[in-house]
Formats: C-alpha cells, sequence, structure tokens
C-alpha cells in the first residue's frame, strides 16, 4: 500500500492515524510506503506519540514511535540534504525508498461536457534530475547507497529483480 496525497501534512495526518489508533500495529504484516518523505512524519511522530499517550492512547509513547517507524519512506520531491539526514536518524536505511514522481503526468478533461484531455504534470525532467542528485549526492560513498537506490524497493517488490535483469 502506498499512501499518496498532494499536501505533505496529509499524508502525516493518514500515517498518526494508523498509528494512533492502533491499526498499524494490528495489520503490521502490512508494508506501507509513505511518499515525499512522509510528509512531515519523521518531524512530527515524536510530538504526536508524545501528546497521544498524554490523551489516553492505549500504546505507549515507544510503541507509537516504533510503529512510526515500520512505515516505508520514498524520497520523491523531497530529497535534500537537510530532510535526508532528519530521515537517516529517524528510520533503518532499510525503510528509505528512492522516488523522483518522474514523469508525473496524469490527465484531466475539462469539464463533463468535453472530451479536451489537458495533460497534468507536477514534475519534469529538470526537477527530477535535482531531487536525484541530492540522492545521489547524500548517499555518495556510503553503504547506504545501493540500498536506497535499489535494493530496497526489490525487497520489497520481488518482481522488480526480474526487470532490472532483463536490460
Amino acid at each position: 500500500m502506498i499512501v499518496y496525497t498532494k499536501v505533505p501534512h496529509e499524508t502525516f495526518k493518514a500515517a498518526a492515524h494508523l498509528v494512533v489508533t492502533g491499526r498499524k500495529r494490528k495489520y503490521s504484516d502490512v508494508k506501507i510506503i509513505l511518499a515525499h518523505l512522509g510528509g512531515a512524519t519523521p518531524f512530527l511522530a515524536p510530538r504526536v506519540a508524545v501528546l497521544s499517550r498524554h490523551m489516553g492512547s492505549q500504546l505507549t509513547t515507544e510503541e507509537m514511535l516504533e510503529d512510526f517507524k515500520s512505515f516505508y519512506y520514498d524520497t520523491a520531491l523531497t530529497a535534500y540534504d537537510a530532510t535526508l539526514t532528519a530521515l537517516d536518524k529517524f528510520v533503518q536505511p532499510d525503510h528509505i525508498l528512492f522516488g523522483t514522481d518522474f514523469p508525473g503526468k496524469s490527465y484531466s478533461t475539462l469539464s463533463s461536457h468535453t472530451s479536451l484531455i489537458v495533460p497534468l504534470s507536477a514534475v519534469n525532467m529538470e526537477m527530477a534530475g535535482w531531487y536525484t542528485k541530492n540522492v545521489d549526492e547524500h548517499y555518495a560513498g556510503d553503504t547506504k547507497s545501493e540500498m536506497v537506490l535499489r535494493d530496497n524497493a526489490v525487497k520489497l517488490f520481488p518482481k522488480l529483480q526480474n526487470i532490472m535483469t532483463a536490460k
């Protein structure tokens, strides 16, 4: 399952709801990828965990933080040294996945009365290249590089290995 919203705080709200209600723990075998580093998740998870415990959550602060850390996080539209450093401190390297949102093309009709289809693109090649360069630079010379750029995705989606070896 991939949690994807256009607003980073909505991604965090969805993740926090799963954690605070105990659903993430109850369905721990479900692998969930939070797009865009989970929005603000690495930054707000400790705050929500402490406040939720204070407000009566049945889970301990540590259990909630453990559940937040069990999500997978992709780097799409968020790869910058400061954000990647924060994520590195928050989760294990095997829970970080490379992402770009490229080509980012989707299509929309202008109205129900027309068949005119308008391409929408939030991400172009220049943007994807900038974020990719930041991931490359952040993990350059680091043993985590191959994990983030390839291996973690292959572990979650084993059929990717067949695609990668077919080239």
